[in-house]
């Protein structure tokens, strides 16, 4: 059976299956970007009584000894303590005031949260936290108060965009989005004082979420922090297919479906992975990382269809459970994006949405389908037949459409089955990359190794090559066209390398519109590839690929003249 794609008019959905300023500031921002430790982090000596800093004052309480004198509410008498211990939490002679930033009861006791202001202007970072009990015991302080503040004028002296184009260029994050509006606050972590503007940005070159704060004025870079905080997590993975890692075909050795049931044969090919920068949050872990994001939006949602959320950072189980294919999609998805962002160094990531690419494990209320939309960004993967969500080919298949979606900024084009063959093109670089099959393997030309060539529909080839003919002879409907494209370009694999290609493929793609066709996208990788400075074997062997193997004619773009270049002007 086929699987044509659906096609949105306000959101485009790409699916497998049918049924189924000024001057800029002169210091560097460094490479191995750290979160800087809090401010009172490092205690210079630690009693009964709490932890102190080098000049004495109290970063936290651990029996304050304090019962307010007037029963009231939680803040009136927390207020009281702050008022009886300033000199010893280093705050009495301080120009700053103190606002009430948080509240919250627990029953036996209450926290309430401080924070020093400078005439309406919030200081950086100046949380107090007192927790007092309903009889006005004090039980337990914990201070980030900033000991030295100075009275500074609290007018900027430019605006925050103004600052903001120079601060994302110093640190490297030019396409920086902004996560939250940038905010005016008193800097008072170093000396002198400062005001300063924060901003909380996101950008692919940089993972994760961070906090700058830099001058109002000059506009350097004071602090910042990666605001997102991720942990390692393990599970259990087909990584790509159990058919290919076991190089046995369907039904053989107990590797068939059988109604998502396990059996010896697959629990056999389950490897164990780490999930890398998974999120701990509230006391169990989530799918969310810098580069893929599990969330349950489609039908079936909720209970077992739900993204898991264990309490340890274990999500093993084996794929009889509907808990395997969000952490195997996790894995598959965060895998291929930092090495197509970070190992090839091509920016390539979702347009509309900041963070990982966003998926739903159990989509299309079950059915045998699965797709990438482009009005939202975000993956979905049906369970018909074999889940859709187990096999590497299906999820890099449809996480292609997205590359080709977000390197062309929604340029994206399905003239000739441009984008299937983009799809099929990068779920076959992986699967050859695993090492498992050889050119001299059926498999090395399949697509769908697990969820098709078995009952339930025949997947595809990508050696369509053979027999077919540009532009007249490559099939009628999309899907079929898109083997024609993945075929040429995966014979530019075995002729350039995996890396090598892949690039290539994402630069020239990036080149290219919603009406190219796959000539005029096959002239936009190979001058993609001179452009950056490929060899001149690398050239001939796309040019091969292309035009000897492939019926696309493209011209081959004439590399500079390296002899003249570097013999003459620099001897």
């Amino acid at each position: 059976m086929s699987k044509p794609s659906i096609i949105l008019l306000a959101s485009i959905t790409i699916a497998l299956g049918g049924v189924c300023g000024s001057a800029l500031s002169a210091q560097p921002v460094g490479h191995a970007l750290q979160n800087q430790p809090a401010f009172n982090a490092i205690a210079a000596f630690e009693t009964a009584e709490g932890r102190f800093a080098a000049d004495g004052r109290a970063t936290a309480l651990y029996q304050p000894a304090f019962r307010a004198t007037l029963r009231g509410s939680a803040e009136s008498m927390a207020r009281e303590f702050m008022a009886e211990r300033a000199a010893q939490l280093g705050i009495a002679n301080s120009p700053a005031t103190l606002a009430t930033a948080y509240q919250r009861n627990d029953g036996g006791f209450s926290v309430v949260r401080f924070r020093q202001m400078l005439g309406g202007v919030p200081v950086y970072g100046s949380d107090i936290a007192v927790s007092v009990k309903a009889d006005g015991e004090v039980i337990f302080v914990s201070s980030e108060a900033r000991p030295s503040i100075e009275a500074i004028p609290l007018q900027p002296a430019r605006d925050a965009d103004d600052v903001r184009k120079q601060v994302v260029q110093v640190f490297g994050t030019p396409s920086a989005a902004d996560v939250l509006a940038p905010r005016l606050m008193v800097y008072a972590d170093t000396q002198p004082t400062r005001l300063a503007w924060v901003y909380v940005i996101r950008d692919a070159q940089k993972a994760g979420e961070w906090e700058i704060v830099a001058d109002a004025g000059s506009g350097e870079i004071l602090d910042y922090r990666n605001t997102e905080y991720y942990v390692d997590g393990t599970a259990t993975v087909f990584d790509p297919d159990p058919l290919t890692t076991a190089t046995a075909t369907y039904g053989t050795g107990g590797l068939t479906d059988a109604n998502d049931a396990d059996s010896a044969g697959l629990t056999a090919q389950l490897i164990s992975v780490t999930l890398r920068d998974i999120t701990q949050s509230a006391g169990v872990y989530k799918l969310e990382g810098p580069w893929a994001r599990c969330q349950d939006w489609a039908a079936p949602s909720g209970g077992v269809n739900d993204c898991p959320t264990p309490t340890t950072p274990d999500f093993s189980v084996t794929r009889a459970d509907q808990k395997f294919e969000g952490p195997n999609v996790y894995f598959l998805i965060d895998k291929q994006m930092r090495y197509l962002n970070q190992t090839l160094g091509v920016t390539v990531v979702p347009n509309s949405v900041a963070g990982g690419v966003r998926f739903d494990p159990h989509g299309f209320n079950g059915d045998d389908n699965s797709s990438f939309s482009s009005g939202s960004d975000q993956l979905q993967f049906g369970e018909g037949g074999v889940d859709d969500a187990e096999d590497a080919d299906v999820i890099l298949h449809e996480l292609g459409h997205g590359l080709h979606d977000w390197i062309t900024n929604g340029g994206l084009s399905q003239v000739e089955g441009l984008s299937e063959g983009v799809g099929d093109y990068f779920a076959s670089s992986y699967n050859r990359s695993t090492g498992h099959w050889t050119p001299a393997d059926p498999q090395w030309f399949w697509m769908f190794h697990w969820d098709g060539h078995n009952q339930y529909w025949g997947g595809r080839v990508t050696n369509w090559n053979i027999g077919h003919t540009y532009p007249g002879n490559i099939g009628s409907s999309i899907h079929t066209q898109g083997q024609y494209w993945a075929s040429c370009n995966l014979i530019a694999w075995v002729a350039v390398g995996r890396d090598a290609m892949d690039k290539a493929m994402l630069l020239g793609l990036a080149m290219t519109s919603g009406s190219s066709s796959q000539k005029a996208a096959a002239q936009a990788i190979i001058n993609a590839a001179a452009a950056s400075g490929y060899t001149a074997s690398q050239i001939n062997g796309l040019a091969s690929a292309y035009n000897t193997s492939c019926g696309y004619n493209v011209t081959v773009p004439a590399l500079p003249d390296l002899i003249f270049k570097h013999g003459f002007e620099n001897p």
